[in-house]
């Protein structure tokens, strides 16, 4: 297996013995590897020191508050951390079963969002709302790290630049509806036993936030996978209103995160 980090001492030991299979992530600077082990299957994730220390955190925080995967091992030495997790029961909503059958989807999708809004805030020590989000995509601006190329033609036919598109969503913040954030809500962090929403995976941006950026991711990837006409219908589950401002401005702000 080829590791681009030396793996500690507790890690070798934990996959002594088990078959691993490297997870592409389209990240240079960080690895992910599925173990299965005594017919067990878990991830373990390998990152710059410093890379995991949020979701590791944010893990632990949510244990007994919201389905996430189990902590399994962290470690770390001089320049690596090592995060080693149970996999997630069931499967993503963007499989192929899911795909197929979007009313189903769409039921788990209601579920999975009912138990984010049930985490109490009062407590959380992670504030991940819009000016910590601004602060993400000016640095991408910044540092010439936004791909043009990924940019919607009809967002640069609107701001002509990335620049723009940063001044705008500066100049046009608004007042949010705090709850409790995944992050990412995308189909495919979203995991479910057939109609049973099973949990949530990929946490590192969770925490108080708008409601309506978690709203817009989903949005975002049911259009994807499932497609246009199901959009109306996950409201209409939510029994939620859509404010259609709000939700493209983050949209538009997606479209300058990495």
């Amino acid at each position: 297996m080829n590791f681009k980090y030396k793996l500690s001492p507790k890690v070798l030991e934990f996959i002594k013995d088990a078959n691993l299979e490297e997870i592409s992530i389209g990240c240079s600077d960080s690895q992910v590897f599925k173990i299965i082990k005594n017919d067990k299957i878990y991830f373990i994730k390998i990152a710059n020191k410093g890379n995991l220390t949020t979701e590791y955190e944010k893990l632990k925080w949510l244990t007994g508050k919201l389905s996430v995967p189990k902590i399994i091992l962290y470690d770390y030495n001089n320049a690596t951390e090592f995060l080693i997790t149970e996999s997630m029961a069931g499967e993503m909503l963007c499989s192929n079963y899911y795909v197929q059958n979007p009313k189903i989807g769409l039921k788990v999708i209601t579920e999975a969002f009912r138990q984010i809004y049930k985490v109490d805030i009062k407590n959380c020590p992670f504030n991940v709302a819009i000016d910590y989000k601004l602060a993400l995509v000016e640095n991408n601006v910044k540092n010439n790290l936004i791909n043009i190329n990924e940019i919607s033609e009809d967002t640069l036919k609107r701001f002509g630049n990335v620049d723009n598109i940063l001044k705008f969503l500066k100049e046009n913040k608004f007042s949010a509806e705090l709850c409790f954030s995944h992050g990412d809500t995308s189909l495919p962090n979203i995991f479910a036993i057939k109609d049973k929403f099973s949990g949530f995976i990929d946490v590192g941006e969770c925490g108080i936030a708008d409601k309506w950026f978690d709203l817009a991711i989903c949005e975002k990837s049911i259009r994807r996978n499932y497609g246009d006409k199901y959009i109306a219908k996950f409201y209409e589950e939510l029994k939620i209103v859509p404010e259609r401002d709000k939700i493209d401005y983050y949209l538009l702000m997606m479209e300058l995160y990495l």
